[in-house]
């Protein structure tokens, strides 16, 4: 976007508020940011490749981690950063300071030159501008193992003036020993964060699978895989045996090393998916927010988990919890968009949908206001940000309701065809196909689509009790049989 933002006279313009909001911005009371508050901005990529951004992005996001593991600290997550990751170092200490609400600010960059690579960073503290640590670090590219976690150490003691001896052994321990391993790991996981599309999350298994056969005791890798099965099912991948890849996958890295919050959270997505369990999902969901409170992830899969299980307030916090944490991530704004229409908090949802058309993809956004369109009963007017091939048909039900509320019979029936063949050349969920025979009035061929969805463990499951679009179908008496597997 091109609108400028306007905080206060001499601020810089940027495409947005700080709380991700599209401009005009609100006026709030200014308070100091808490004195051990740190953000690490994205580290510039000096290398004359740019392919070699997966390296400035890596060792920044691996830093963020490594900081977030030091509790007296206020690490800045990726999404607050990740706005300003463009010529940061032209801009005012102090400015940036404010608007990111951090008393301390890492910056630098990052330049490969055959097989050597030069780190510059510096922590400046934003009120006064006065620079407190920093270095250039100047590496054999098969010496980085140790770079995020020195800075890390470094930065955190500027900040907090001493460590305790264990947050010296956390920022201390090596994520791997080989140094080929770790540069497949970085990569994987800028593909994981690149963009939530299919694409990207076969890119990120290539290089963790690349990095695990090169160290088979890569904790980290092990997560980070577990994470792009999980992050595959539903939309990309038939979700039992991605779910099952992926719990197989997270009980891999708890094995190697038990603290790992990404893996945890995994699990309790594979638990609630495959096994339809909620109360175990939200002990792990639980326990991996215990090791990192600030997972996107963890606080995501216990939202689903206390939505099915009928504890709808606690379920938004954390969906809200999700989404404040990593905005990002497309699937933090669509799931908490989404769960605020499913629990009819409609003003909540309209009041989101700015943040997400500043932030997210317009494909994403547009599923959202599709959504919400049609739950406030315009449908004519949510047809035309709805397409029944987004997310294996996360809107699909919607969208054939939407044809026909137009009176387009004709394609709303083509469009159920296209669902049903597109499981012929690749992924598509049977829930979606469920809905839109339902919307059709075709109650069998609905059950059959539902009993499938079961069959298949879709994740989607998790609000089928409360869907309004599966009404129909929870109202038939067959239903009861299925309801009977849900463990919440």
């Amino acid at each position: 976007m091109a609108v400028p933002l306007c905080l206060c006279a001499g601020v810089p313009a940027w495409s947005q508020c700080p709380d991700g909001t599209p401009p005009p911005c609100a006026v709030r009371p200014y308070h100091a940011p808490a004195p051990n508050s740190v953000a690490v901005l994205y580290l510039e990529n000096l290398s004359r490749d740019t392919a070699d951004a997966f390296l400035a992005d890596g060792l920044t996001e691996e830093i963020i981690i490594r900081l977030g593991q030091v509790p007296r600290l206020d690490v800045k997550s990726r999404f607050e950063v990740g706005r300003f990751r463009t010529h940061a170092a032209d801009q005012d200490p102090t400015v940036l300071g404010r608007v990111l609400h951090a008393a301390y600010l890492v910056m630098g960059s990052v330049q490969r030159a055959g097989d050597r690579v030069r780190l510059r960073y510096e922590v400046v503290r934003a009120a006064t501008r006065a620079q407190v640590a920093g270095d250039v670090i100047d590496r054999a590219s098969s010496d980085l193992l140790s770079v995020e976690s020195d800075i890390a150490r470094e930065v955190a003691t500027a900040i907090t003036g001493r460590l305790m001896p264990e947050e010296q052994a956390r920022l201390s321990r090596p994520l791997t020993s080989d140094a080929a391993a770790y540069e497949e790991y970085l990569r994987g996981m800028q593909a994981l964060h690149r963009s939530y599309d299919e694409a990207s999350l076969r890119s990120a298994l290539v290089h963790l699978d690349r990095a695990i056969a090169r160290d088979s005791s890569f904790a980290a890798a092990f997560s980070g895989e577990a994470l792009v099965w999980a992050d595959l099912a539903d939309g990309f991948a038939p979700p039992r045996a991605a779910y099952d890849r992926g719990r197989t996958v997270a009980v891999r890295a708890l094995a190697l090393d038990s603290a790992q919050p990404l893996a945890d959270a995994v699990l309790a997505a594979a638990v609630l998916a495959l096994d339809l369990e909620a109360r175990e999902a939200e002990q792990l969901a639980r326990r991996a927010l215990a090791l990192d409170p600030r997972s996107d992830q963890a606080h995501s899969v216990l939202s689903a988990a206390l939505l099915a299980a009928g504890r709808v307030d606690e379920s938004l916090e954390e969906a809200r919890l999700a989404w404040q944490e990593d905005s990002l991530l497309s699937n933090n704004g669509v799931w908490y968009a989404e769960e605020l229409i499913l629990t009819h908090r409609l003003d909540s949802a309209a009041a989101l949908l700015p943040r997400l058309r500043a932030i997210l993809p317009p494909a994403d956004a547009d599923a959202a206001e599709g959504m919400l369109l049609a739950a406030r009963r315009d449908l004519p007017g949510a047809l035309h940000f709805l397409s029944w091939r987004y997310y294996g048909g996360l809107v699909a039900g919607t969208y054939v309701r939407a044809l026909l509320a137009r009176g387009d019979t004709v394609a709303a029936h083509a469009t159920v065809d296209s669902m049903v063949a597109a499981r012929a050349s690749g992924y598509y969920n049977p829930m979606a196909v469920a809905k839109a025979y339902a919307a059709l009035g075709d109650l069998d061929r609905g059950m059959e689509w539902l009993q499938r969805a079961f069959e298949e463990r879709t994740f989607w499951l998790t609000y089928v009790r409360l869907d309004p679009e599966l009404a129909p179908l929870r109202a038939d008496a067959r239903y009861a049989a299925l309801d009977r597997q849900l463990r919440f």
